[in-house]
């Protein structure tokens, strides 16, 4: 039997369409990821995937950019 965690299951892209870069930080305004796990994300396996999304929540919170 095998058990399917979220590490498994491929996870969608993160993309809103509001694509900016703040160079400051160097992460898009819209989705918070870097240039590079923009460019990188359809090479990603499930679990680099969910990695980057892990980090998304917090990146957004520390810029405090919508609040």
């Amino acid at each position: 039997m095998t058990i399917n965690t979220n590490a498994q299951q491929d996870a969608e892209s993160p993309c809103v369409g509001a694509c900016m870069v703040d160079q400051e930080h160097g992460y898009c305004v819209g989705c918070w990821r870097t240039l590079r796990e923009i460019s990188d994300w359809f090479r990603y396996d499930p679990a680099q995937k969910h990695a980057v999304l892990a980090e998304l929540k917090p990146r957004r919170a520390a810029h405090d950019t919508f609040n």
